[in-house]
């Protein structure tokens, strides 16, 4: 093979390999070129309007959620021991010879509420190094409609930000459903996340991902977990990435 044929060769592989971190900084300089950075709309309204009868909402729904909290920390941490947790991830995932993800992640469970914190890094390597980008998805709020011994339902809302750029941050709602054993040695787990910009009506990130965890040690109140799985992402709706999902995770109740 001639050597001008050789370099061409390996510039196109390489291009290939790092199509994915560029193409998402363009897709996201793009998108936040065309939504003109401002926040449109106004909330003029007579608070009056809304008195007497808000009031009333506010105290039933409060007074409801109040009471499933209750019930959940009374009655369901029987059913499901880990009502009340702290949740330390350690999970990451690849494609062959492409590109690798890194979710360094912390959850907090209290009954009806969870919150959710997690770094997505995306990781490529060409001719000059390695180069990444990472997004910071923080569920703020989460609850927790189903905690039962075999199934646990979650639905979530919160932001992304990207972390490169210009720093755009974007609202973000998750859909969580595991089922697992009764004493919580084992689960299947799937979950949904879809961003939104709401000036520009982009979609900067979709995605899913499934995981089994199976209990590698119980000693007290510390429970540890293998996970396996994959995950599959797609950014603003043209830029797709996905890996084979493997990790660690870390459970105290």
């Amino acid at each position: 093979m001639k050597p001008i044929y050789a370099f061409l060769l390996v510039a196109c592989c390489c291009a290939d390999l790092c199509a994915q971190v560029d193409e998402i900084k363009s897709a996201s300089s793009s998108n936040s070129s065309s939504s003109g950075g401002g926040k449109s709309g106004s909330s003029d309204y007579d608070s009056d309007d809304y008195g007497g009868g808000g009031e009333i909402i506010f105290d039933f729904l409060f007074g409801g959620i109040a009471e499933w909290q209750t019930f959940k920390l009374r009655e369901n941490r029987e059913r499901y021991p880990a009502m009340i947790s702290l949740d330390v991830m350690f999970q990451g995932a690849l494609k062959p010879s492409s590109y690798y993800l890194f979710w360094p992640r912390i959850r907090g469970n209290w009954g009806l509420f969870s919150t959710d914190f997690r770094m997505n890094y995306l990781i490529e390597e060409d001719v000059k190094g390695f180069k990444h980008i990472r997004t910071n998805d923080w569920q703020v709020i989460q609850f927790n409609l189903v905690t039962s011994k075999f199934f646990t339902f979650k639905l979530g809302t919160g932001f992304m930000q990207e972390a490169f750029n210009t720093r755009e941050v974007f609202s973000e709602s998750a859909f969580l459903l595991f089922v697992h054993a009764p004493d919580q040695t084992k689960s299947l787990g799937f979950e949904y996340r879809f961003s939104k910009d709401w000036d520009s009506g982009a979609n900067p990130r979709r995605e899913f991902s499934v995981q089994y965890q199976h209990q590698l040690f119980n000693t007290g109140k510390l429970h540890g977990y293998a996970t396996v799985g994959g995950v599959y992402q797609k950014y603003y709706n043209t830029i797709e990435v996905w890996g084979v999902l493997a990790g660690l995770v870390f459970r105290l109740f």
